[in-house]
């Protein structure tokens, strides 16, 4: 018998993610073009190994109690080490750097401090599953479309002069799922318009370290604290570590310390293996190269698709994802699809206005002849 007992407004909203739809559809068929891990192949597993034997002969019992709220100090201390200059950023005395279990989790804390029900503005498409922490906690959400330089800035600006946004998030590199780069002066014109209408940017950046040469972040040009940084350490070592940062104004980062607390949900040894392949340089060799290998696999999908037929897409700038339009609804394509062995994304709920047509591919979890075989069941299931 099922309780009568009403959920919550977030109770009732949430639902199944495609991305997780996808991956559940993946470990039933032959090819898996749906997958946001990365790949396998080059993840470190001997040095992650090697960095928890480490940390447990130097620290002990220390690795293994609570880290304490922010995070553990050697790992900010890295994280600070590390990523300020390769963002060209310098550590501000009024930012604060906080650790989180993946950047999805510094997603959540974020918007738990910021929304009560606030209107906030969003790309067009996004990644569903950071957004979804948003929307659950917003009451308008403005959609902006994405283009092949970033976010539409007019349209965020014809809004902006009518009508107030608490938080605009955005996917500056390597989008996901667009695939695209924000342009360097597009970073700078919403870093202003942040000022000027005050309100705060999210700004969502995993795919960095692997992403190539890159324009500065949105962040290095915030002078005023409306800008917080949130990264990750899932692309470039696993996802499986869950462990990302969030950075930002001091004032705010101290309260999203706090709300860390509330769940404990950001492993200490983890963290200190983290910062131990920070140290040792294993991020930054990884780092190195994980640009061209992800583009090599990518060139081999392009390909294909052009070979097929299938030509409807921008060329991805980085990472792991195509967006690709289909001109027939993706989720009928997906079903045809997952019965003749390939899984995908279909991209309907990455939109907040269209959509219906697309499908996310991803380069990740595949070798490029199984790229090239998932390719060709696609054009199959479309036809």
């Amino acid at each position: 018998m099922a309780s009568r007992i009403e959920p919550s407004r977030m109770g009732k909203e949430i639902t199944l993610s495609p991305v997780e739809l996808g991956s559940q559809m993946a470990k039933k068929v032959k090819i898996n073009l749906a997958s946001g891990n990365p790949d396998p192949k080059v993840m470190p597993i001997n040095e992650i190994k090697d960095a928890y034997n480490q940390v447990i002969q130097e620290y002990g019992f220390k690795s293994l109690i609570y880290p304490g709220a922010g995070g553990q100090e050697d790992l900010i201390y890295n994280v600070n080490k590390f990523f300020l200059p390769m963002l060209g950023l310098n550590k501000k005395d009024d930012d604060m750097t906080v650790i989180t279990s993946g950047a999805q989790h510094a997603m959540e804390l974020v918007s738990k401090y910021f929304l009560e029900y606030d209107p906030i503005g969003v790309e067009n498409p996004t990644f569903v599953e950071t957004f979804n922490a948003l929307k659950l906690r917003s009451s308008i959400n403005f959609p902006f479309d994405v283009m092949n330089d970033g976010i539409d800035t007019a349209s965020l600006r014809t809004v902006l002069e009518i009508t107030r946004i608490k938080l605009l998030y955005v996917i500056p590199n390597c989008h996901n799922p667009a695939g695209v780069n924000m342009s360097l002066e597009k970073r700078k014109e919403i870093a202003e318009l942040a000022h000027e209408y005050d309100f705060v940017i999210i700004e969502d950046d995993p795919y960095r370290p692997i992403a190539g040469e890159v324009p500065p972040p949105i962040k290095s040009f915030d002078s005023y604290g409306n800008v917080i940084y949130l990264g990750s350490f899932s692309k470039i070592l696993a996802p499986g570590l869950r462990v990302g940062f969030a950075l930002g104004e001091k004032k705010t980062m101290e309260k999203v310390s706090l709300l860390e607390q509330l769940d404990f949900s950001t492993s200490t040894i983890n963290q200190y293996v983290v910062s131990r392949l920070l140290k040792t340089g294993v991020v930054k060799s990884l780092s190195e190269k994980m640009s061209s290998h992800y583009r090599k696999k990518m060139n081999v999908m392009i390909d294909a698709l052009n070979e097929e037929g299938l030509t409807s897409f921008n060329r991805p700038s980085c990472g792991f994802f195509l967006l690709l339009d289909l001109h027939k609804d993706s989720w009928s394509v997906f079903k045809k699809a997952i019965e003749r062995g390939l899984s995908f994304v279909p991209a309907k709920p990455f939109f907040l206005k269209g959509g219906e047509n697309m499908a996310r591919l991803s380069v990740t979890n595949v070798e490029e002849d199984k790229i090239r075989e998932g390719i060709s069941i696609l054009k199959e299931s479309v036809n």
